[in-house]
């Protein structure tokens, strides 16, 4: 079999036929690179843009948040004394204070104690002793706070309410000794250690609100947020002034003990005179004088009577003699 021969125009079309075949291919695969490309570049910059309005809407968020954070927190800040921050500062404060002895036992050296009780004591002169004694008070410096005396002689009584030096109180007991007889002593020890710790806590924490809120009020920008801060403040200080008021009063039963003295009359035995030559004298001259008194007593009693038996007899003697002549 002969094959067909190739003449220039068969092989033209050939040639022709072949390079439309290349182009369509070659045009397709650019179609595909570029579409690839194209979905690339678009794939990154809708990640690009997604990532950039994420972060805004992030960065939005946060800063609403803190916005509303902040303001959340500056509106309960003002009814609230910030319990976690000040209760810290507070708690290291009072640790700086205490020593760091919070979580240990405190030293008996460090122990706040209120000492009270009451004296009964016998005496010769129960005034001139509550005299002496508040003079004694107060010249180890204390005070006498009540002091009433009632009665004389034997019912004669003093009762005074002092406050002494805790470091005097074993002192005055002794003082009163000397004074007369100590018949009864009571002492009563109350240690007022912890309440002591949480005033001085509590008392901390308040003044760190008290700051906060001065400040707070020093940057309100408008009359409600003044007229608010005001309201907290003027509470927090009220509730400070109370704590420290109460802080004062325990510290000065601490460092001033009560203590109550009742001062009585001592009984007194009678005395005997002493005898002799004039005690005798005395007691017959008081025993005549006792016995005359008696007989002209008794004589004042009768005359009366003997008046009138004289008269009766001599008016019976008289009618006798007339019978008789008769």
């Amino acid at each position: 079999m002969t094959s067909p021969g190739l003449n220039d125009d068969r092989i033209e079309a050939m040639r022709g036929s072949v390079m439309t075949a290349v182009d369509r291919d070659i045009r397709r695969r650019g179609r595909r690179a570029r579409r690839a490309i194209g979905l690339t570049a678009a794939s990154v910059l809708v990640v690009g843009v997604g990532g950039y309005a994420l972060s805004s809407i992030d960065l939005q968020g946060s800063s609403s948040s803190s916005e509303a954070s902040s303001s959340s927190e500056s509106s309960s800040s003002l009814d609230s004394e910030g319990s976690d921050a000040a209760g810290g500062r507070a708690d290291a404060r009072t640790n700086k204070r205490l020593g760091g002895t919070t979580n240990r036992a405190v030293p008996d050296a460090d122990r706040q104690v209120v000492t009270t009780g009451s004296v009964s004591v016998t005496v010769t002169r129960p005034r001139q002793v509550a005299a002496r004694l508040s003079t004694y008070v107060e010249g180890i410096g204390g005070r006498v706070d009540d002091r009433s005396e009632s009665g004389d002689g034997q019912d004669a009584t003093a009762t005074l309410r002092v406050r002494v030096p805790a470091t005097k109180v074993a002192a005055t007991i002794a003082r009163l000794e000397e004074q007369g007889t100590v018949e009864d002593v009571s002492l009563e020890n109350q240690d007022v250690t912890s309440v002591s710790q949480d005033l001085d806590a509590r008392i901390d924490a308040l003044e760190i609100s008290v700051d906060r809120l001065e400040s707070i009020l020093g940057a309100s920008e408008t009359s409600k947020e003044v007229i608010s801060a005001e309201s907290a403040l003027t509470k927090r200080q009220e509730q400070l002034e109370s704590l420290q008021s109460q802080r004062r009063s325990l510290a000065g039963q601490v460092e001033l003990s009560t203590i109550t003295i009742d001062l009585a009359q001592e009984p007194r035995v009678d005395s005997v005179e002493p005898g002799g030559f004039s005690g005798g004298l005395r007691d017959g001259w008081n025993g005549l004088v006792t016995t005359v008194n008696a007989v002209v007593e008794v004589a004042g009693r009768l005359l009366p009577w003997a008046a009138v038996a004289v008269v009766v007899a001599g008016a019976v003697r008289l009618v006798t003699r007339r019978r008789a002549h008769g």
